[in-house]
């Protein structure tokens, strides 16, 4: 398996698929190329896909101090780098999405388009006190306990009630993930910390942010509030969905090709 040394940290990534090159980025639960699975495999139908383990997940490397969102921005950057991809549209989801805002600041001439779902750009104190929740519950108590509380944050409970089976095997797959402690609780303190809010207006490249109308994790509000100070930004809430939309409603990711194929 491949991988580009970033410092002291080596990054494992993977390359699929042909044509334009497109660079996805996932968030705090499935932060490993891995858990893309068929939307990776879908992407690569039409681009040249670059999907990496973050810091602290999967075959990367798992230093053992705090992560920030900027600090995997510049590792995706690095990995970037040794491909000699000079400009990619970039698609982030979630924890994904905060570290594509940093890549389209720190970088803007490289990213052509940018997709951002489920994300935020500033500090919450609700979502914070999620989040450490769920970092102190992964500690004490392991992901048999953390995940399957975790995934009824992601869905409509009609969703959930018709669909027990294949949530239950995105479960399994969470928990069974290469995912030492450690690696999970740095990434979950780039959360806490995360805040481009008053540089949003930096991000030149065409955006869509995406969201779902229910997310209590990643309010639809606050994703408007970013399209609004972003010069070339939309945003697309769905209703009756939450942090899960791509999966309880389909027909919203084939937005995503949709819409970098037009920039």
């Amino acid at each position: 398996m491949p991988f580009v040394s970033v410092g002291d940290v080596k990054i494992n990534y993977t390359v699929e698929g042909s044509g334009d090159w497109l660079v996805m980025i996932g968030g705090y639960a499935s932060g490993n190329w891995t858990s893309w699975g068929a939307h990776l495999t879908e992407m690569a139908k039409s681009f040249r896909v670059l999907a990496l383990d973050n810091r602290g997940i999967g075959e990367s490397d798992v230093p053992d101090y705090p992560y920030t969102t900027l600090m995997m921005a510049r590792d995706t950057i690095a990995v970037m780098d040794h491909l000699k991809i000079d400009r990619a549209h970039v698609f982030g989801k979630s924890l994904g999405g905060n570290i594509g805002q940093w890549i389209a600041i720190e970088q803007p001439q490289r990213v052509r388009s940018l997709v951002a779902t489920s994300t935020f750009a500033k500090p919450d104190r609700r979502r914070n006190n999620m989040v450490n929740w769920w970092m102190a519950t992964a500690q004490e108590a392991g992901y048999e306990k953390l995940f399957p509380g975790l995934m009824t944050y992601f869905y409509t409970a009609e969703y959930y009630d018709a669909n027990i089976e294949s949530i239950s095997r995105t479960v399994q797959g969470l928990i069974k993930a290469k995912r030492p402690i450690k690696g999970f609780l740095h990434m979950g303190a780039s959360i806490l910390d995360h805040d481009t809010w008053d540089r949003l207006g930096e991000i030149k490249a065409p955006t869509l942010l995406m969201g779902g109308e229910e997310d209590i994790i990643t309010p639809p509000r606050h994703m408007q509030a970013m399209a609004e100070k972003m010069p070339r930004a939309e945003a697309r809430m769905f209703a009756k969905t939450l942090h899960g939309f791509m999966v309880e409603k389909p027909e919203t990711f084939a937005m995503i090709p949709e819409f970098f194929r037009g920039h």
